[in-house]
């Protein structure tokens, strides 16, 4: 087993350091010097690859450009793509970057990709939302998410798609967020979160997958049965922190819930947080 990175931050850290305590090959990317050095204190293997590659689409599609770029990556039988969008930042390529990993994975060894997405996918539903419901692609931030996906199913080895819910775990306790803000909407809108070592032990467990072949999609997401006025302010207290305060609640609070239903049944998985109430309350 062997498994490439691409996008190596506090996720991807994570979880390499956990592969690596199992002997399992590592390779990162990275873009900035800081994390090439962040990456070396931790004794992660690493590589520069900088997103979008400046090749051409018809270029990248013979092996002689495999070769020229970052063979490594894609030589390894698992390639975790971990790359954030930067759609805050107004980046509007990330299903360009998406398309070229996975050429470039088609042209090497890679066996089996995956894709680490958001649940930002379902911005604009409300009320209980699923793998199979239907997106609000006139929303530009949801198009482009679900344009990388789109992008995945070219792919002719195994494919998983992990939608994550907010990430919270160490060094991201929920309560950090509230200190520069202090008045918030959606009081009574359902909270979606989910652990970093969640995460981590889902993809290790995907990794097993015998499957040579196929496309799936699951929700990330704890069981946490609180509200956004409930689950702040039990962060904040559990700080130290001024209580924050909500906007008074309206008809349009309801928001969204994700649903992690088919992970649970399908992988037989067993949250370790998974009510991230309890988890936050401590502090």
């Amino acid at each position: 087993m062997s498994v490439s990175i691409i996008g190596c931050g506090w996720l991807g850290q994570a979880l390499a350091k956990a592969l690596l305590a199992d002997d399992i090959a590592v390779l990162a990317s990275y873009q900035s010097p800081t994390t090439l050095a962040k990456l070396k204190q931790l004794k992660i293997p690493a590589q520069r690859l900088v997103l979008p590659i400046a090749v051409n689409d018809a270029s990248i599609a013979s092996n002689a450009a495999l070769a020229s770029v970052t063979p490594d990556f894609f030589n390894h039988q698992v390639l975790v793509i971990a790359i954030p969008p930067q759609l805050k930042k107004g980046r509007l390529d990330y299903p360009l970057k998406i398309q070229q990993l996975v050429k470039l994975a088609e042209l090497g060894q890679t066996k089996h990709i995956i894709f680490l997405n958001s649940t930002a996918i379902y911005n604009g539903l409300e009320g209980q939302v699923a793998e199979t419901s239907t997106l609000n692609l006139a929303a530009e931030k949801v198009a482009i998410l679900a344009a990388a996906e789109q992008a995945l199913q070219l792919f002719s080895g195994r494919v998983d798609v992990l939608r994550l819910a907010g990430l919270v775990g160490p060094n991201r306790h929920p309560g950090k967020f509230l200190q520069h803000q202090r008045l918030f909407k959606n009081a009574e809108a359902a909270v979606n979160l989910v652990h970093q070592r969640d995460v981590v032990n889902i993809i290790k467990l995907l990794l097993t997958k015998s499957s040579e072949h196929g496309f799936d999609v699951y929700n990330v997401v704890s069981a946490t049965n609180a509200s956004r006025q409930q689950y702040y302010q039990a962060a904040a207290k559990a700080l130290g922190l001024a209580t924050p305060q909500f906007e008074q609640a309206t008809d349009h609070d309801s928001g969204k819930q994700v649903l992690g239903t088919k992970l649970r049944q399908g992988l037989a998985y067993q949250y370790c947080y998974d009510d991230l109430l309890a988890w936050a309350a401590k502090g």
